[in-house]
């Protein structure tokens, strides 16, 4: 890092200064979320250890620790970590989310005028779906969240009756053995029979195969939601762009109608942050 001064200390950005007698597992710590803030890319424990000079079962401590207060996320198909948007709450300084921003609600403004329903974009932070833009159908009767609002993605939610579109396509990109094991908790917390894990897997995997996912009431009784993945170069997701509405407009038809529209929508936003 041509930015940081190694030594025993670990990484030490430039023109910080280390005090004697400063709490050194807190000093590790904030070091550690800046050289998390000055990557572009989620970074594994051992080259995190190798900039700051530390042992990887110090850094590793370390992660855990700040995964567990939510300041950091792990990246669970590669095991890699990066910060979520907590610092972004606390500080209101930039964070490459934020930029998103800019590009993604011209498309949901196109997608609303094309299809007169509410719609959203969501990041996914560790186990938790963030809506951090929306617009609004034009329509008297519609369906309404908080843009800032945070979705737990191991429980049903909303008391729905299964997962919603959103929570399909996050686990359509997660590990088998990570979506089982959710899906196994979410059954227990929600006192569902055996079937519902494997009635929800195969919808999962027809997500991985088709590129979106349909909800029919499953998250909110009475409401439709279509939701598709976008990705980046490397097919790593991004976001999820989530159209909802109530279902007596959303038959079937209009559904197939919005997903086409939405996935080549996702497509074009995927090719503009690749460039």
């Amino acid at each position: 890092m041509k930015d940081a001064v190694i030594g025993q200390r670990g990484a030490v950005p430039e023109g910080a200064q280390v005090t004697p007698n400063v709490d050194k597992t807190l000093t590790k710590g904030l070091l550690l979320l800046d050289v998390l803030s000055r990557s572009e890319r989620p970074r594994g424990v051992s080259e995190l250890a190798l900039d700051l000079s530390l042992t990887k079962s110090n850094v590793h401590r370390l992660l855990q620790t700040l995964v567990a207060t939510g300041f950091v996320a792990r990246d669970h198909r590669t095991e890699k970590y990066y910060l979520t948007s907590k610092l972004l709450r606390l500080s209101r300084r930039y964070s490459p989310q934020r930029s998103l921003i800019p590009i993604v609600r011209p498309m949901m403004k196109e997608l609303v005028a094309r299809t007169e329903e509410t719609a959203a974009f969501f990041l996914v932070e560790g186990n938790e779906a963030v809506m951090i833009d929306q617009v609004e159908t034009p329509q008297t009767v519609r369906v309404f969240f908080e843009v800032g609002e945070a979705y737990l993605l191991d429980q049903i939610l909303m008391s729905g009756k299964g997962l919603s579109a959103l929570q399909q396509v996050v686990y359509a990109y997660r590990p088998d053995l990570q979506t089982e094991q959710a899906l196994q908790q979410i059954a227990r917390k929600a006192r569902r029979t055996a079937s519902f894990v494997k009635d929800e897997i195969l919808k999962i995997r027809a997500v991985r195969d088709h590129g979106f996912a349909i909800s029919r009431g499953e998250w909110m009784e009475g409401a439709n939601a279509v939701a598709v993945p976008v990705t980046d170069m490397s097919k790593e997701l991004l976001g999820v762009l989530v159209s909802f509405g109530p279902s007596l407009r959303l038959p079937e038809k209009k559904m197939n109608e919005m997903r086409r529209e939405m996935c080549l929508m996702a497509e074009g936003l995927t090719r503009k942050l690749e460039g």
